[in-house]
């Protein structure tokens, strides 16, 4: 089916060719004669110049000349927000949004980026670059433009191998491979990528933090027990060895947590699960197994906590043991090579073709067992979240009473200023331990940007004239937070209210889902759409991502995407999942909106069990209130307003009594959690409802017959 499935999207690719229009240097804006660029575009000029040759003198394993040469955003562990260190596709670009993948020939250079992005794009790609809009109707693929780029049949296009996933790679090579100039993309090793010859200067140190173990208090299950876990799955499945290859794996399964990554507590590290031994790869492990704690939170060094040696050895040991080796990306390699010679060994679709083909000759390729257990939150994990959430949600109910007051009274505060000051805020909360991502602190215009990052070049005051976007999470030893409220100090417009009250309205109709087990998140991701889509407003990006326990703000493998298609990776809802609920509408060069709320899925008992199946809902755990001043109460229907009622009374039961002290902050909260009076369902009110549920019921309907 998979199979299938990918030969149909490759040949439709194929044939789309002929009818996209080519998008060149003169679809950029401010890229004309005598135009001035922003301020905030990055001069890209001698290093592409310095990149080309380098391209010139490089060549693949094969020993072909290079034509094209495709950096992306990812390091070998496919990692969403890589260290300083790997971070290549922004230095060559200049482009930092979380998700990018740029394609560099002698003559152009070209950057893909999704809707999330399409403004910041514009405002750092220098006119170097061809910015392409992923998603849109006019926007070649990458396979399309490379193909338009090339002089002659099957010439070269490289990835440095480590840096891809072997499934990227793969069906790369098979799209290139149908154009009319049939590229062949071939690989480079990881000493020849001429990202890395040309950032010889002003490139960070590769990230080498201490390792600290989190205690059984936060992590609720052992290492030792989820590593037995894992080989049961392996025995189901007959293979000899797993291969780790996730950084959020690695933190998750070993009980480990460091800060190589920004805003993600992982470390740097490869492991290899057989049945009778289990090794861990990290970078100086001597001097880490031996260290002190610098976590205040645990005593135990992590020779103790992995039950090692001083030198990283079992050898002698028959307690449960870790064998700590040295990470070095070749010595992995030739381990699993090794293994392979004997047994099947298990790697995911996201390990990287470096590591994939070192097993190929007898592997078993399929989503990880690892991310799965990760994401359903054990009992202690659930508790911890919970706590994590209360006392995050206190902390910025606080900063919003007092950051109204301030601008009510005509204080000056920006962007800048303000994310600040809740970052400070966090950082002195109970087990806080940084941020989980940068602080989008967005005013006005600024808003529009959808991942925006403050800084003093697009800085702007905060004032009662337009729209707030605060979207912030902190990083706490027993939990991972993220919450988006909008804000405005003055009075809102007409059309800023509706689109308020809609993107509420889509947030909670989301909310309020219950479902029988088996659906995955795009089959219901429509819902948070449609009040939306009723209004012709549309926004570009998912509407819901998983969330870790004090690890990644961005967790797999479930997702809530406007998607049609199937990710190898996906799982359906499970239960004690955790997932954004974030719809939100972006009036480009005007205003943003966006609430997010976390949401656990939890185990439903509906009023009929005829249908042999379990049911799930969700569950808030942020309690942070909505603005009413935005709100248009009559556009909502009955079913959504007893949901905020339901939802002002939680916050009013939990997080009321945590604000005890601070009478603004008590104050600012009675003022949105008023219970709201609810009107029958008839007349208009019956026709606002019910066809909204005609859909739901059409929705699922076509998504069982489709995908399923």
């Amino acid at each position: 089916m998979r199979s299938g499935l990918t030969a149909c999207l490759g040949l439709l690719l194929a044939v789309h060719v002929c009818v996209v229009r080519p998008t060149t240097l003169q679809d950029r804006q401010n890229c004309g004669p005598g135009d001035t660029p922003p301020a905030t575009r990055v001069d890209t000029t001698e290093r592409l110049r310095i990149f080309r040759q380098n391209l010139n003198t490089i060549r693949t394993a094969s020993g072909s000349v290079i034509a094209a040469f495709i950096v992306g955003s990812g390091d070998a562990h496919n990692s969403e927000y890589p260290t300083s260190f790997d971070r290549r596709r922004g230095f060559i670009s200049g482009f930092g949004g979380s998700a990018g993948t740029a394609v560099i020939t002698q003559n152009s250079a070209a950057l893909w980026t999704d809707g999330r992005y399409f403004t910041e794009g514009e405002e750092v790609l220098d006119c170097n670059w061809i910015l392409m809009k992923s998603g849109l109707p006019d926007t070649p693929s990458i396979a399309e433009w490379i193909n338009s780029q090339m002089t002659s049949s099957g010439q070269v296009v490289a990835v440095d191998w480590t840096l891809v996933t072997h499934t990227y790679f793969t069906t790369m090579k098979e799209l290139l491979a149908k154009m009319s100039n049939a590229p062949d993309l071939q690989y480079v090793t990881s000493n020849n990528n001429p990202t890395d010859r040309t950032w010889t200067t002003g490139r960070p140190e590769q990230a080498n933090s201490p390792i600290n173990a989190l205690d059984i208090q936060f992590a609720g299950i052992p290492w030792s027990e989820k590593i037995s876990d894992l080989r049961t799955k392996m025995t189901e499945e007959d293979v000899k060895a797993f291969a780790v290859t996730g950084l959020d794996e690695i933190a998750w399964l070993f009980n480990i947590r460091g800060t190589d990554v920004d805003y993600n507590p992982f470390v740097l590290g490869y492991a290899i699960v057989e049945q009778n031994t289990v090794s861990l790869y990290i970078r100086n492990k001597n001097s880490k197994l031996q260290a002190a704690p610098t976590d205040n939170s645990t005593s135990e060094t992590l020779q103790r906590h992995l039950g090692t040696s001083a030198l990283g050895s079992c050898a002698g040991i028959s307690t449960p043991c870790v064998q700590v080796r040295e990470y070095v990306q070749s010595d992995v390699e030739n381990a699993l090579r090794t293994i392979a010679n004997t047994g099947r060994v298990w790697v995911t679709f996201e390990a990287n073709y470096a590591i994939y083909s070192s097993v190929q000759n007898n592997v078993l390729v399929d989503k990880s067992p690892i991310a799965l257990s990760k994401s359903m939150k054990n009992s202690v994990e659930r508790m911890g979240m919970q706590k994590a959430y209360n006392r995050d949600s206190v902390v910025l109910i606080k900063f919003l009473a007092f950051l109204e007051k301030e601008i009510e009274a005509g204080r000056e505060w920006t962007e800048v200023s303000a994310a600040e000051e809740l970052d400070k805020r966090r950082s002195q909360a109970e087990y806080a331990r940084g941020l989980s991502f940068e602080t989008i602190s967005s005013y006005g215009p600024n808003g529009a940007v959808i991942h925006y990052r403050p800084s003093e070049t697009t800085n702007r005051a905060i004032t009662t004239d337009g729209l707030y976007l605060l979207d912030s999470g902190g990083q706490y030893l027993d939990g991972t937070t993220d919450v988006t409220r909008t804000m405005h100090y003055g009075t809102p417009t007409d059309f800023e209210k509706e689109c308020y009250t809609r993107v509420l309205m889509s947030s909670v109709s989301l909310a309020m889902l219950r479902w029988p087990e088996g659906l995955y998140g795009r089959q219901i991701d429509a819902l948070a759409r449609y009040q939306l889509w009723e209004a012709g407003l549309v926004y570009r990006h998912g509407t819901g991502h998983g969330i870790g326990a004090y690890l990644s703000v961005h967790e797999g493998p479930g997702r809530i995407r406007l998607k049609t298609t199937l990710n190898p990776s996906d799982e359906p809802l499970s239960p004690y999942n955790y997932f954004s609920d974030e719809p939100g509408y972006y009036e480009e060069n005007k205003f943003g909106i966006r609430l997010e709320t976390i949401v656990m899925v939890s185990p439903h008992t509906p009023k009929y069990d005829t249908a042999g199946v379990g049911f799930y809902e969700f569950k808030p755990i942020t309690l942070v209130p909505f603005e009413p001043k935005l709100t248009d109460l009559s556009m909502l229907n009955t079913k959504q307003l007893q949901w905020l009622n339901k939802y002002n009374t939680m916050i009013k039961d939990d997080i009321l009594p945590l604000l005890a002290g601070d009478q603004v902050a008590i104050n600012w909260v009675n003022k949105r959690i008023q219970p709201i009076d609810l009107p029958t369902i008839c007349g208009a009110e019956a026709l606002t409802f019910y066809p909204l549920l005609a859909f739901v019921s059409t929705l699922l309907s076509l998504s069982f017959m489709h995908f399923t």
